[in-house]
C-alpha cells in the first residue's frame, strides 16, 4: 500500500506548502490582483488537498484487505 500512496502522500504536502505560501502572501498583498492570485492558490491547494486525502483512503481500504 505504501507505494501506492507515495505520490499522493507529496500531493497533500505539496498542496498543503500551496495553502500556506497563500495565507502568507494575502496578509502582505498590496492589491486586488495579488489578492485573487492568492485566493485562487489557495482554492486549488484546498481542493487538490481534499482529493488527495479522499484518494489515499480509497488506497487504504482497497490494498488492505489484500
Amino acid at each position: 500500500m505504501d507505494d501506492y500512496n507515495e505520490n499522493i502522500r507529496v500531493l497533500i504536502e505539496v498542496a498543503s506548502d500551496l495553502i500556506s505560501v497563500s495565507d502568507r502572501g494575502q496578509a502582505e498583498c498590496t492589491d486586488d490582483n495579488c489578492m485573487s492570485l492568492y485566493g485562487l492558490a489557495k482554492d486549488c491547494g484546498y481542493r487538490i488537498r481534499s482529493a488527495a486525502e479522499r484518494e489515499f483512503k480509497v488506497h487504504e481500504e482497497k490494498y488492505s484487505r489484500h
